[in-house]
């Protein structure tokens, strides 16, 4: 079992846009390792890898709300900079985190992205070689046929997000659909 080091607490200033009507809360960043340094309900994202666990380091810590909340990383100081993440959140529920490469969160738009979604009470010791989401321009493959145009659609591929963090997008939602393209399917 990991060990929790927290040796100082910062609060940040990096505002979240809510979805919703609740206030989007601040962002932590923490000095510690391991799991057991990741407050309940947050995403935690880890300087190091394996969860800091081979030197104590910074931690951004992002808690789950009940509306969808994105934030972007832009110009802060975990920008580019996680290389592990740990979701931790109750069994059941519907807390959700994604993490994009990119400074804009969701998929909305004429624009490529991808996102790893986390599980929960998981261990993400590298973020790379995660299963994640990837929003692409191209012909799909669905139901046993390809479309006939070129179009704007979502697969599921492998991902290397490693050292590659600009949005993350946290709540307690089930409808993920602003997150997901028209097509899903394979290219």
């Amino acid at each position: 079992m990991a060990t929790a080091v927290a040796a100082a607490t910062l609060a940040l200033a990096l505002p979240g846009i809510a979805q919703g009507s609740e206030p989007a809360p601040q962002v932590q960043e923490l000095i510690g390792k391991g799991s057991d340094a990741c407050p309940d309900r947050s995403l935690c994202l880890y300087e190091h890898n394996d969860l800091n666990n081979n030197e104590t380091a910074r931690i951004w810590v992002f808690p789950l709300t009940q509306a969808r909340t994105d934030y972007s990383l832009r110009g802060h100081a975990a920008a580019n900079q996680p290389t592990s993440a740990y979701l931790k959140a109750p069994g059941t529920g519907s807390d959700t985190a994604y993490l994009f490469p990119d400074y804009q969160c969701g998929f909305e738009g004429d624009r490529e992205a991808e996102a790893i979604s986390f599980r929960r009470n998981e261990a993400y010791n590298v973020l790379r070689g995660h299963n994640g989401r990837a929003k692409r321009y191209g012909y799909f493959y669905k139901n046993g046929r390809w479309t006939k145009d070129k179009k704007w659609g979502i697969t599921e591929q492998t991902l290397n997000l490693n050292d590659r963090a600009g949005c993350v997008s946290v709540g307690s939602f089930t409808n993920t659909y602003s997150l997901r393209p028209e097509i899903d399917g394979d290219m």
